[in-house]
């Protein structure tokens, strides 16, 4: 039996006599084993989630089973919420505490500095109660919050940093990358450690942040997590996760076998615990079953595109590849996850996402619909000082003349309407300024990214 399925057919079992909304999702059938869990229908967001009130997802109907609820924007943009409890607390205090001991924060007095946005979405509140929890448990660690401030978090960095063995940045990668950017050397010089949740990151990227703090070549000093506004924690990058995934930057026949076709440069490679959170690869997209929270969620797509790699099918691929080493520091018992991504309509900048619909209005306004046919592109770009930078490319009109002309006055109209219709770009940019203001590019039409397809794509992504 695979490691976490009986947990998992157990969940699956409860939730069928306890949460009615999953009683009625699932037809009101009789309880599984776990020959039979593959035949429950995957969940997700829309035909799950949004399909039920709130009070039928959750255990036993009773949302005051939540003690906390975070949230996230699905596809249209709007929010979702997920509740937490005291086993989510548990298991993100689990998690947490496998990263800062790799950090040697067991050893070491240890400033937490979260840069995650501190309202309602989870990354914050949750890096900030798993921290307390591990002080409860007895390491040496002081927490401070200055959220998306950079200023509020380099003077934390400045002034309080010195007065410990080590500080833990923890945030966003793109707004650490912020923080660490306007910090003076002298704060540059002390012993950091990085803790990334949000979005992937590249191995030149990871290598650009370890010079920056003057510590080159020390990749277990940064740490990506894995995570959802769903389910919390759900792996976690481990030095010899990071040792893999570069090694196989460098090796094509590891990156093929490993990654697929995504190849390792922006996929996340993470070590998880099945116990915690079953997790299936089926038809290229990750399901996951887990009850850390008071909405159990049971072969749940959160629409990532992945596979799961178990301890032996790793030790075996490594040794195929050459890499004995390596394949020996493999635990049999480990899973693993390979993440490409999510196939959406979002583009991720500064781990918050942006959609075309918001943009939508600025190339339907009247004073642009002549010289622009419609058709954009958003994404996220990163310049050669590996600042992130949000760029907009918008199709030219066969009959327009205006061409660079019109850039100004798009850039603004862009800025505006994200401002005006994504609460979470709207506070980033009131917390870093410009630095958040999209770059307009025009093309000729049919060129570029317009070239004709069956369907066009309004993000980078592919």
């Amino acid at each position: 039996m695979k490691p976490g399925l009986e947990r998992a057919v157990d969940i699956a079992n409860r939730a069928l006599r306890h949460v009615p909304a999953y009683r009625d999702f699932t037809g009101g059938r009789g309880p599984v084993t776990a020959a039979g869990f593959g035949s429950l229908p995957p969940t997700g967001k829309v035909d799950y989630l949004q399909r039920y009130r709130v009070a039928d997802l959750v255990w036993h109907g009773d949302p005051s089973t939540a003690g906390t609820w975070s949230a996230t924007s699905g596809s249209t943009g709007a929010p979702t919420y997920f509740p937490r409890d005291a086993l989510a607390g548990a298991n993100a205090a689990s998690a947490y505490d496998r990263i800062f001991r790799a950090f040697g924060a067991h050893h070491r007095s240890t400033l937490v500095v979260v840069c995650f946005a501190m309202g309602s979405w989870i990354g914050g509140t949750y890096t900030y109660l798993a921290a307390l929890e591990l002080k409860r448990r007895g390491l040496r660690i002081s927490v401070a919050t200055p959220g998306i401030d950079a200023d509020a978090a380099v003077d934390v960095l400045t002034t309080l940093g010195p007065h410990y063995d080590q500080v833990v940045l923890a945030g966003y990668p793109p707004f650490v990358k912020d923080v660490l950017d306007q910090a003076a050397p002298e704060a540059l010089a002390q012993q950091i450690r990085i803790l990334l949740a949000g979005e992937a990151i590249t191995e030149p990227w990871r290598d650009h942040l370890l010079r920056r703090i003057g510590a080159p070549g020390q990749t277990d000093r940064i740490c990506l997590i894995y995570g959802t506004a769903e389910a919390g924690v759900m792996g976690h990058e481990t030095p010899l996760t990071t040792d893999i995934r570069r090694a196989a930057v460098a090796d094509p026949a590891l990156d093929r076998l490993l990654f697929g076709e995504a190849g390792s440069r922006t996929s996340t490679f993470v070590e998880f615990d099945p116990q915690a959170r079953f997790t299936e690869s089926v038809d290229g997209f990750l399901l996951f079953t887990c009850d850390s929270s008071a909405m159990p969620l049971i072969r749940y797509r959160i629409n990532d595109v992945g596979a799961v790699v178990d301890g032996p099918a790793l030790r075996d691929l490594l040794h195929e590849t050459g890499h004995h080493g390596l394949a020996e520091q493999v635990p049999p018992s480990g899973g693993f996850l390979t993440l490409a991504g999510r196939p959406d309509v979002a583009e991720t900048f500064y781990s918050l996402n942006i959609y075309p619909a918001d943009l939508r209005e600025t190339f339907d306004d009247p004073r642009f619909a002549d010289d622009v046919t419609g058709k954009f592109v958003v994404e996220a770009r990163h310049d050669d000082q590996h600042d992130q930078q949000l760029t907009i490319t918008a199709e030219l009109s066969t009959a327009a003349g205006l061409g660079d002309a019109i850039v100004p006055a798009l850039t603004t109209a862009c800025t505006e309407a994200l401002s005006r219709n994504n609460r979470e770009y709207r506070a980033l940019r009131a917390s870093i300024g410009d630095r958040a203001t999209p770059r307009v590019r025009l093309c000729p039409r049919g060129s570029g990214p317009f070239a004709p397809a069956t369907k066009h794509r309004y993000t980078g992504r592919s």
